[in-house]
């Protein structure tokens, strides 16, 4: 199986990476109950957020299926929600139908912050194993900067004030890299169709079953514990241009899996994929009646944890 640093490195070749990103957008939690509010919403554990550690997570409806994912940094007393742009108004409105319970206000700031992607080789001194579930969070003047994962390569998120000066952005191009991490959002047509560990959420630190209670926590935990559900995320590549809108199959033409995102550089595409069969059991994937390629996840996936 073709290795994802041989792919980085001879892709990448030590640039470094900066990228506006369009479809991302904030949405502030502020007040004194805030973080108890989220607590009783969210897959993670809202105790663990810190100035110095971010989170990833997701809220799920009462049939578990994620309305929406995001990351989540804290900014001086506020929370910070990043997540798809055309998620924050539905998260907005989901929200505030428990907020008026607590404490707490939220606030769209799609318009005030603005999110850019920054991509670099591995930091091999980097704990790749802690990656998985500790966001380290730094804060620089107004930039707050949350790497998201250090495997197989290292990906940051700046959030920083729309007003501010922008940043320099550099290798657009290779933005796309950032795919091979594994640890998506969802958008708006994706919401309310998955559930997290489809997503892996379960191996990347977006849920927490230890934390108590949540809106959709008993049919999350027990897909962790009881499932039969083999859904999961890998990832794949193939050349050329293929029609992602359809199905994966196998070499008898049955439906496997489908594409969750896709992206490209020149020729050779890359995709985040929830096959519905194990890896190891797919022989032959073929999407738009052409081979495609498995590619190793970078973190192992822990289907009890």
């Amino acid at each position: 199986m073709t290795s994802l640093h041989d792919i980085i490195d001879s892709t990448l070749q030590n640039k470094d990476v900066v990228m506006k990103q369009l479809d991302i957008g904030v949405l502030r939690v502020s007040g004194l109950d805030s973080k108890k509010f989220l607590q009783g919403q969210t897959t993670c554990d809202m105790n663990k957020l810190s100035q110095d550690n971010g989170l990833y997570g997701a809220i799920c409806s009462i049939k578990g299926r994620i309305i929406s994912s995001f990351y989540i940094v804290q900014n001086n007393d506020d929370v910070l929600m990043v997540m798809a742009k055309d998620l924050v108004e539905k998260t907005l409105l989901h929200l505030k139908k428990y907020a008026v319970f607590f404490k707490t206000e939220l606030v769209d700031e799609q318009d005030n912050f603005t999110v850019y992607t920054k991509l670099a080789a591995r930091n091999i001194e980097a704990n790749s194993n802690a990656a998985s579930n500790i966001f380290a969070t730094t804060q620089d003047r107004e930039t707050i900067t949350l790497t998201v994962s250090n495997e197989p390569l290292e990906v940051q998120w700046l959030i920083t004030p729309a007003h501010k000066t922008a940043i320099e952005e550099k290798n657009q191009e290779l933005a796309v890299l950032a795919v091979l991490a594994a640890r998506p959002l969802i958008n708006l047509k994706q919401s309310e169709t998955i559930l997290p560990q489809w997503l892996n959420m379960q191996s990347t630190g977006g849920i927490s079953f230890t934390k108590g209670c949540y809106t959709g926590q008993e049919i999350v935990a027990r897909m962790q514990y009881k499932g039969k559900s083999k859904k999961q995320l890998t990832l794949a590549t193939w050349q050329g241009n293929l029609d992602v809108t359809k199905d994966i199959v196998d070499g008898q033409g049955k439906n496997i899996g489908q594409i969750f995102a896709a992206t490209h550089f020149q020729e050779t595409n890359y995709a985040q994929v929830i096959l519905n069969i194990d890896p190891s059991d797919a022989e032959k994937l073929l999407l738009d009646n052409q081979e495609i390629t498995l590619l190793p996840l970078p973190y192992s996936l822990d289907s009890k944890k």
